[in-house]
């Protein structure tokens, strides 16, 4: 009985091993369209943004926004301009490390930007670093 206790003990112990830090993703968005703002009109997210997604006027950039949800970041969003919509999702996941094979933790970056209203909208997310931890910064644009 004592040796399955400490086996079971030894098991959760290495599989324990390398915990996860958080996956910050932090990103911007870039309104390329010359005449109008974009609003945002849909978030679905893990964490709140901070801060929150606003409207980002003509020709301009947001603020810079941030994210945290540990070892399972994702945020999905929309932005819209009148019948032009983009759809952007974002998210950074954590893989454990495998003892028994000898591999590392690892983090993976995924980011879409989709156009989706009536009117065709260019709809772009681009990786633009890549950080300690999980940590990812991207650039999303429309326009």
């Amino acid at each position: 009985m004592k040796s399955s206790t400490l086996f079971a003990s030894l098991s959760v112990a290495v599989l324990g091993m390398g915990s996860a830090q958080a996956a910050t993703l932090t990103f911007t968005v870039q309104n390329k369209i010359l005449t109008s703002s974009i609003t945002n009109t849909f978030t679905n997210t893990c964490t709140p943004i901070i801060p929150s997604l606003g409207t980002v006027l003509a020709n301009s950039t947001s603020v810079t926004h941030q994210l945290d949800c540990g070892t399972s970041t994702a945020v999905a969003f929309r932005y819209a301009s009148g019948t032009k919509t983009c759809t952007f999702n974002l998210s950074s996941i954590y893989t454990p490390p495998d003892p028994f094979l000898g591999t590392p933790a690892s983090w993976t970056p995924s980011g879409t930007a989709t156009s989706n209203g009536s009117t065709f909208a260019t709809c772009k997310a681009t990786l633009t670093g890549i950080g300690a931890s999980g940590s990812y910064t991207w650039a999303l644009s429309m326009q």
